[in-house]
């Protein structure tokens, strides 16, 4: 009953910010915005309206990135998004990865009073546990590495736990680690957030629109075929999640103008599973096309 409860409020959320992305791109209803025809040449194609997605729209927008198209096949965020846990924890081993999470920290506690949409950000701080010595210093190299990039962190005691969270039994932990900065979000909405701002960026966002084929000539991404017409562009960016693989395999991989945001995509024997990683740095090059890196 509870976890029933918990979808029904993440449904209604949704559906607000949904509402919210919809009148802040226009005026115009849906039915409207989806009558409009797609534009037959764009710089960049990206593909997938998730957080990844919307993410890569928003950080080329604010680069100054223009002549920008998403098509997400169905609404924004109403994928593998709306199903993150939404944990915004920068306790990672490595370092490249600590400086991701917290900038993506930072851009999450900003962008509701950028966009005016709510992102479900609360910072909660987080509590790392450790039962044995070889746990503890492996929480210390982290907290060391933290420490070093300018991020709040503290080895703390059992007794200090039960002062922070009394309803946890420290009887058997050895130490701790506590990282008060750390915070949680909904995930679909911080996707509708970062819509809404790479919209009023001038980002042309078209749902109900799927990429039916990548058109490659000689090597290189020309445009994509969707449901509603071909689009002509000069950069792709593939960020479709789960259904990464289908364009990818059909098209091409790594060679050409063409960017696939894995993020931590892992094959399985019957399923794909998926980690997002939202916040990445662009580093552009004329002859390869855009190139993904984590900040």
């Amino acid at each position: 009953m509870f976890y029933w409860l918990l979808s029904v409020v993440r449904r209604q959320r949704i559906r607000r910010g949904w509402q919210k992305w919809s009148s802040a791109r226009s005026g115009a209803s849906v039915a409207e915005a989806h009558s409009v025809a797609l534009p037959t040449q764009a710089q960049v194609v990206i593909c997938g309206g998730g957080i990844m997605g919307t993410s890569v729209a928003y950080h080329l927008s604010k680069m100054g990135w223009k002549d920008i198209v998403l098509l997400e096949q169905g609404r924004l965020a109403a994928g593998s998004t709306r199903f993150c846990a939404g944990i915004l924890s920068t306790a990672r081993h490595l370092t490249i990865e600590q400086k991701m999470a917290d900038y993506s920290n930072k851009l999450y506690h900003q962008l509701e009073q950028e966009t005016g949409i709510q992102t479900g950000y609360v910072r909660t701080g987080s509590i790392f546990l450790a039962q044995t010595q070889d746990r503890l210093i492996s929480l210390k190299r982290i907290n060391s590495r933290l420490n070093v990039i300018g991020i709040p962190s503290e080895i703390i005691s059992p007794k200090k736990v039960a002062e922070l969270h009394p309803l946890l039994n420290v009887h058997d932990l050895v130490g701790a680690m506590h990282v008060p900065e750390d915070a949680m979000v909904s995930s679909a909405d911080v996707a509708l957030a970062l819509a809404t701002a790479a919209s009023q960026n001038g980002v042309q966002i078209y749902d109900r629109t799927s990429v039916l084929h990548v058109i490659v000539k000689k090597g290189q991404v020309t445009g994509v075929e969707t449901d509603k017409g071909q689009i002509q562009c000069q950069y792709f960016v593939n960020c479709a999640g789960q259904l990464l693989w289908i364009l990818t395999e059909e098209s091409i991989f790594g060679t050409g103008r063409v960017a696939s945001c894995l993020g931590a995509l892992r094959r399985t024997r019957n399923q794909f599973s998926l980690r997002a990683r939202t916040s990445w740095r662009f580093r552009i090059y004329r002859k390869t096309g855009i190139i993904l890196s984590p900040c």
